[in-house]
């Protein structure tokens, strides 16, 4: 899979490229469409959400959407529910959360963020799933393998990252994605990736991400679409995969309340364990 940078950026051209189907957009049908994305990872961190506006095709960036109100709630294992911070700093259309949220596994989480119109969006409930231990990395001409343990009685969902180091120098990421169907419960769990294999690493860092089913989904979507592109254009390089048909269905966990629609972008709960080795 191709790295998430990679993909964010692909993914800002796509949306940039919503309205471009069989004529080029102009200023009299061009709508902007808000773009929302965020994090919760577990652990104690600050809390950062990006909101942007879409822009036309023949501008080049994001329009950063400075005067947000964001709140960040929770809602705890017997249903109390509590606004944990509504106190954000705000960068270009980043905002963090002014101090360090401690999150709860088990706990559930979401965000409500209102425009200065009176615009709300809303996130989708998710749980704080447990964080996933990984037991070994093993490293071969063939594979990229990574050992952990799944938890039993439970679906979970992965996002799983391999991260190539040689002489201190990063070289290359992978992301991929994967269920618990095969080896659910397995204290030794295995999931291995053959793509873009790198020579000899001196060090590899695994990190896993365990998923609520929604932004799951999303990333799912995200990666079928970017390589349907890919596909469909003759290559990652061919300028012409920026005027194929926009993909579809990139909506993700984060509803427009005002006018009950789905939104652009997702708000994940996510757990993160990371591994390293050295070879």
């Amino acid at each position: 899979m191709k790295s998430i940078y990679k993909l964010a950026i692909y993914f800002s051209i796509i949306v940039m490229f919503t309205n471009c189907v069989s004529e080029i957009p102009n200023a009299s049908n061009f709508e902007p469409q808000v773009f929302i994305s965020g994090f919760l990872t577990g652990g104690t961190e600050y809390v950062t959400i990006k909101i942007q506006q879409t822009v036309p095709v023949d501008e080049q960036d994001l329009n950063p959407i400075n005067d947000a109100q964001i709140s960040l709630f929770t809602k705890d294992s017997s249903g109390n529910e509590e606004l944990i911070t509504n106190s954000f700093n705000v960068n270009n259309g980043t905002y963090e959360s002014s101090e360090m949220i401690t999150s709860i596994e088990g706990s559930t989480y979401w965000i409500e963020i209102i425009l200065v119109d009176g615009t709300t969006f809303v996130s989708d409930e998710e749980i704080l799933k447990p964080a996933i231990i990984i037991n070994d990395i093993e490293i071969t001409n063939e594979l990229n393998r990574v050992i952990f343990s799944d938890p039993i009685d439970d679906n979970n969902f992965y996002l799983i990252n391999f991260l190539f180091f040689n002489n201190g120098i990063f070289d290359l990421k992978i992301n991929e994605l994967t269920n618990d169907v095969l080896f659910n419960g397995n204290d030794n769990a295995t999931f291995d990736s053959t793509e873009s294999l790198v020579n000899d690493p001196q060090e590899v860092r695994v990190s896993i991400s365990n998923l609520n089913f929604n932004s799951y989904q999303f990333y799912l979507n995200q990666f079928e679409q970017f390589e349907n592109q890919i596909v469909n254009s003759g290559g990652e390089d061919d300028p012409g995969q920026l005027f194929m048909p926009p993909p579809a269905n990139l909506t993700g966990n984060i509803m427009n309340t005002t006018n009950n629609t789905r939104a652009l972008g997702f708000f994940s709960v996510q757990s993160t364990t990371q591994f390293i080795k050295n070879f």
